[in-house]
């Protein structure tokens, strides 16, 4: 009795571990994160939620939040913490984080897309 308890405890705990995963790990059904115009994509992954892309771009942080303006809208919140900015902005289905940091003489764009 105890090894069978035992059996379908551990099933149980597999296809819970199974759900989590496939809830996680969303399908974008093409939704496409724009970037700003002269990118140096240096890590995209936008197969599944969440996702992520990084650029490098000499384009200023005034320009770069105007682009991200334009594509998202209103800006929800605003924060500079050691160097970096972030910007929150949100669809009807995501949340959309943009972070924006000086490297040398250029500007580090992250973007974060997440489920609301």
């Amino acid at each position: 009795m105890k090894a069978k308890i035992k059996s379908s405890v551990k099933t149980l705990v597999c296809v819970c571990m199974l759900l989590s995963t496939s809830i996680l790990a969303q399908p974008l059904n093409k939704l496409t994160v724009p970037v700003i115009d002269n990118a140096r994509v240096f890590a995209k992954f936008t197969d599944e939620l969440p996702a992520v892309i990084n650029y490098f771009t000499s384009a200023s942080e005034q320009n770069i939040i105007k682009f991200y303006q334009n594509s998202y809208g209103k800006i929800l919140n605003k924060e500079r913490k050691r160097g970096r900015l972030t910007v929150n902005f949100a669809d009807q289905q995501h949340n959309i984080r943009i972070v924006i940091s000086h490297q040398n003489k250029m500007q580090q764009v992250d973007v974060l897309v997440t489920k609301k």
